[in-house]
């Protein structure tokens, strides 16, 4: 076997065990990689459910306060949300978020790979005067956009789940009560926010269907649920929450409120 050391085929390191940094080093990899899988999958649950109580407001004000107030009241899942929800926002983002660039030579890597991807129809170089080239690979881009989305959800996410627990909780200032109500929200999203609500709904509908298939297939390719099956999923998942989050920030600022009543 060459025993030379190359970019592509790095020299192995003899020797290994439990009891070696390699191993230990791999056992903590894929344990990070199962917890922030996990609370990925568990957040975007949340997201289905988030989305969808959030579109009600398509069949009129009516119907959307009356879940609002199932929610908060008969099953208080908006205060144990309020909690639950930010204590993995956290822990999925310390455990995923190893997977950001978080060097500067790293994240010109990424942006030269992204613009790369872009501009190449068959092949792409993986250096400038490197004469090794690969094709181009979907599941690199879909890397590169989970890269970015997250980052965006990370910034507008945290405002977002701010701004929700506080109204959770307290009038704001202004409202009747504390609560999720027409009578909050709709202002809220119409003063403005419906522009930030649609560009983080869009942010994290693209971050957590990316975030799926990649679970899948990084553990389920070699079973009957293999690469062809986790992409008619993810493809289906895309652009229905996609459209139902465009749907319900639109109801919510006024625009489609009541269409389907």
């Amino acid at each position: 076997m060459n025993k030379e050391s190359t970019e592509l085929y790095p020299q192995a390191n003899p020797g290994g065990g439990a009891s070696s940094l390699a191993h230990k080093r791999a056992k903590r990899a894929l344990w990070a990689e199962l917890i922030s899988g996990v609370t990925g999958i568990i957040l975007s649950g949340f997201i289905f459910g988030h989305l969808i109580l959030e579109s009600t407001a398509l069949f009129g004000v009516d119907f959307y306060n009356e879940v609002a107030h199932f929610m908060e009241h008969t099953l208080p899942l908006a205060q144990i949300s309020a909690f639950v929800v930010p204590f993995l926002f956290f822990i999925h983002f310390v455990y995923a978020g190893r997977k950001i660039p978080g060097k500067l030579y790293e994240r010109k890597r990424m942006l030269e790979l992204g613009k790369s991807l872009k501009k190449s129809k068959r092949l792409w170089n993986q250096k400038p005067g490197q004469y090794t080239t690969l094709k181009r690979h979907f599941e690199t881009s879909l890397w590169i956009w989970q890269v970015r989305t997250g980052m965006i959800v990370l910034a507008l996410g945290a405002f977002h789940l701010v701004l929700a627990v506080w109204n959770i909780f307290t009038n704001m200032g202004y409202a009747a009560g504390p609560g999720l109500n027409a009578a909050v929200s709709m202002p809220r999203v119409s003063s403005g926010l419906w522009l930030l609500y649609l560009f983080l709904g869009i942010s994290i509908v693209s971050h957590m269907s990316i975030g799926l298939y990649r679970f899948a297939v990084k553990w389920f390719a070699d079973s009957w649920f293999n690469r062809k099956m986790a992409y008619i999923v993810f493809t289906i998942v895309f652009w229905f929450y996609l459209i139902l989050n465009i749907a319900g920030v639109l109801a919510l600022a006024g625009v489609l409120e009541g269409v389907l009543s």
